[in-house]
């Protein structure tokens, strides 16, 4: 009995997802809404900074994830959790296997005192009041449930830690390639972006289309141009880790990619992150 409550919890906490995120009032035009600050709302700094991590918060409750390389060459989680009435709780927080089920990401742990823990972290674009945030955050600890949002932290963050900031520019990117000259190209397999960036006002956009090279998107707001990369170029940091998939979440099983499930500020599929778990110490 306690594993099927546990279980109905947890469909309970991914079919909140949707409801919880910000809603939109313009599709992709206008990818993040943000929602009212709590009462009190002081977006923490990590305790940890020199540690790649997350920190999730909203409302009555604040939590950081801290990775920090274990002994035997795996991954330890140091956790804080902060929900006032139970301040600094400390549980062991590990990932669940299998990693990436559904497409989100979840942690989960136990305190004595307090009972289970489960924390799990859907990448899209989220916002508490003017911050913005990578991901929304569903935080369920003996059964009570807390709704948010999730940054990422520490001294190397992904390139789509920004995802939700980069959604508006890649969605027009797309739309414009249909027409454009330079980014009409076919090639066999399916386009890719494997980064993107702000620039000058701009967010630049670099699209991988399989056999035929990479092209950049700069997107101003109200016109993309484009430009095609040449081989020589080398890789902007973070290139290619992970890539997002516009439009669809691949089957899982594809070599030695893990999808992470993407979705716009009213819950709706807008693509996956392809990470690599091949990659030399990929953790994520």
């Amino acid at each position: 009995m306690r594993f099927i409550t546990l279980l109905a919890g947890l469909s309970a906490l991914l079919a909140g997802l949707s409801a919880c995120a910000p809603t939109t009032s313009g599709g992709m035009t206008s990818a993040f809404s943000a929602a009212p600050a709590p009462a009190d709302f002081t977006p923490r700094d990590p305790s940890r900074p020199e540690l790649s991590g997350y920190i999730a918060e909203g409302e009555g409750f604040w939590l950081e994830l801290a990775f920090r390389e274990a002994p035997d060459g795996g991954v330890e989680i140091d956790t804080i959790i902060d929900t006032g009435a139970a301040a600094l709780l400390n549980p062991v927080l590990e990932m669940a296997e299998p990693w990436l089920a559904g497409g989100v990401r979840r942690f989960e742990g136990h305190t004595g005192r307090h009972g289970d823990v489960t924390l799990i972290l859907q990448a899209g674009p989220c916002a508490i009041g003017g911050m913005r945030y990578g991901h929304f955050a569903m935080l369920e600890i003996a059964g009570r449930p807390y709704e948010g949002c999730a940054r990422e932290t520490g001294p190397h963050p992904l390139w789509t830690h920004e995802i939700g900031e980069f959604l508006p520019a890649i969605e027009a990117c797309r739309a414009d390639s249909a027409v454009s000259a330079v980014a009409h190209v076919r090639g066999a397999g399916q386009r890719r972006i494997v980064h993107a960036r702000h620039d000058d006002g701009a967010v630049v956009v670099r699209f991988e289309y399989p056999g035929s090279g990479r092209f950049d998107c700069s997107h101003n707001g109200m016109r993309a141009s484009w430009r095609a990369v040449s081989d020589t170029e080398p890789s902007r940091p973070g290139e290619g880790d992970p890539v997002f998939i516009p439009g669809t979440l691949p089957a899982p099983g594809d070599g030695c990619y893990l999808y992470e499930r993407v979705v716009d500020g009213e819950g709706r599929l807008v693509g996956a992150l392809a990470h690599d778990v091949c990659l030399p110490g990929a953790v994520s």
